[in-house]
């Protein structure tokens, strides 16, 4: 009997044909991962195939996995349910930080410190790329920690001292006005006493109270790569969505600094656009965004209210608004994701929630697609995704063509918890598939009790490598 060394030098030492021909028949996603941790020699094969993958599109777009806690709740470790089987596979994915996911995206994992440093970390290859803080978060906790104090302070006295803080974090000028009041975006006022009754109940509870809305990690919202880093290292860009006020900034490999989106790079359209709108000055304006897609060399943003800007992030610092205001949904407990089917259109999902007994829970999903759009661009609601399945939660939004993959059910749209569900009590346990025909939705995943306080579920696609 070959001992256990040669046997595997015997495993490495097959045809690289042979290997690309197992490799080509792999279905699973947990297969194609076991099949690059065999060997190296395996794994390179596995990440040639993935940078130059052939035609087989089953190849070219992996089915997204749902990233769960492990059985034993592990600090260090996540495992992956696979929804169309409805199974936990029976390996770990080792992640070295016990903390929220602020996105996912082309199968790196986005982390937030204290430091409001960004990780992308790769729990398939095991690869971490360190990114540069996000200064900004170091001003909306400043003024977080000091309010107290500032308070009290003469209306021009506070000025003069947020403009020092503003200019220490890099954070955009604002004009003096006395006894500014807090602008409110179209309030849903039959919500509000519960809303009201709703925070008040939570916050007497010190494990889902409000001092946990401002740790670092819920600090960033939604994070979206151009392109795998590994594939093209040198040329990825990062969009974040960030901050109290939901505002973007973007960084390109190699950057020591963020760039953000706000006045200073607006031309005067959308400035006027933005005055005249919301009736409130540029800044504020370009709050509150909702999802990011990246389509065609191009990151588009939309809003709470349909909004939808494109953003140049090339060598010229473009930004165009294409859709204009609608209110077709007001009520902020609504969520709202953008995403580019098989086919190239932009979906603007609406995702219905309601309130039932303090657990935030799905009840349905409305689908706008972006029409006319190089006369009159606008939101026109569709019945049917097609042959497309949507999963959608605190990831880079993803669509794939279901008949590509075995079980995936078409016209489904697969959902997990948003980072806001995680305040409720009973945890992020809002996960389930709704389908677009019946207009049912069904439950596929529950977390136990017990991990309720774990870092919550979100989707990842797998790169093998």
């Amino acid at each position: 009997m070959a001992s256990e060394s040669n046997s595997g030098l015997e495993w490495a030492s097959l045809p690289k044909e042979l290997l690309d021909s197992i490799l080509g028949r792999l279905a699973s996603m947990a297969d194609c991962i076991r099949f690059s941790a065999v060997c190296s020699d395996w794994r390179r094969i596995a990440y040639e195939n993935y940078r130059n993958p052939p035609c087989d599109p089953r190849r070219r777009h992996q089915l997204p996995l749902l990233l769960v806690p492990t059985p034993d709740s592990s600090t260090d470790a996540r495992s992956l349910y696979d929804v169309r089987r409805k199974r936990l596979y029976d390996f770990r994915l080792k992640v070295p930080y016990h903390r929220r996911c602020a996105g996912s995206s082309h199968g790196w994992l986005i982390f937030v410190h204290d430091s409001y440093k960004v990780t992308l970390f790769n729990p398939f290859s095991r690869k971490s790329i360190h990114l540069p803080p996000i200064r900004r978060l170091f001003f909306e906790k400043r003024i977080r920690d000091e309010v107290d104090e500032m308070s009290v302070l003469p209306d021009f006295e506070k000025y003069q001292y947020e403009k020092k803080l503003r200019d220490e974090y890099d954070e955009e000028e604002r004009e003096y006005v006395p006894d500014i009041d807090e602008i409110v975006f179209y309030n849903d006022s039959e919500d509000e006493g519960d809303d009201l009754e709703q925070d008040e109940e939570e916050s007497k509870d010190p494990e889902f109270g409000p001092e946990r809305f401002h740790e670092s990690e819920y600090s960033v919202v939604r994070g979206v790569l151009s392109t795998n880093p590994e594939i093209n290292p040198n040329g990825y860009f990062l969009m974040v969505i960030y901050g109290t006020q939901s505002r973007l900034a973007f960084i390109k490999s190699g950057d020591e600094y963020w760039t953000y989106i706000d006045q200073s790079i607006c031309d005067q359209n959308i400035r006027d656009f933005v005055e005249s709108t919301y009736q409130v000055s540029v800044d504020k304006g370009l709050w509150y965004w909702r999802d990011i897609v990246y389509r065609n060399g191009l990151y588009y943003a939309l809003d709470h209210f349909g909004v939808l800007l494109s953003c140049d992030v090339g060598t010229n610092l473009k930004v165009e608004r294409i859709t204009e205001l609608d209110r077709l949904h007001n009520k902020w407990n609504h969520k709202t994701y953008l995403v580019e089917s098989s086919e190239g259109d932009l979906l603007r999902v609406i995702r219905v929630i309601e309130d039932e007994y303090h657990y935030e829970m799905t009840i349905k999903f409305v689908v706008y697609k972006l029409v006319d759009f190089c006369g009159d661009p606008h939101w026109a609601e569709v019945n049917s995704l097609g042959n497309d399945a949507l999963f959608l939660g605190d990831n880079h939004s993803i669509s794939v063509v279901a008949s590509d993959f075995v079980g995936c059910q078409p016209n489904f749209i697969y959902f997990c918890d948003d980072c806001d569900d995680f305040y409720y009590c009973g945890g992020p346990n809002d996960i389930g598939v709704f389908n677009l025909q019946d207009g049912c939705v069904r439950r596929h995943y529950t977390l136990a009790h017990s991990q309720r306080l774990m870092p919550p579920s979100i989707w990842i696609s797998p790169t093998f490598l």
